[in-house]
C-alpha cells in the first residue's frame, strides 16, 4: 500500500472510532463533525479512484 493510500486508510479508521465514541458519550455536535470528517475522506478516495472498503478491511482485520 502507498503512503498515501496508508494514510487515508489511518484516517478513516480514527474517525471512525471518534465518531463511534462521541456517539456513545452522546455529543451530537461531535458526531456531526466526525461524520462530515468521513465524508470528505471518502471523497477524496473516491476522487483518486481508490476502493477504500477492501483496503479498510485490511486494516481493520490487522488491528
Amino acid at each position: 500500500m502507498s503512503e498515501f493510500l496508508t494514510t487515508l486508510h489511518l484516517r478513516i479508521y480514527d474517525a471512525t472510532r471518534a465518531l463511534r465514541r462521541a456517539h456513545a458519550r452522546g455529543d451530537e455536535e461531535l458526531c456531526l463533525a466526525q461524520a462530515a470528517e468521513i465524508e470528505d475522506l471518502v471523497e477524496i478516495a473516491a476522487r483518486h479512484g481508490i476502493d477504500i472498503d477492501s483496503g479498510y478491511r485490511t486494516l481493520v482485520e490487522a488491528a
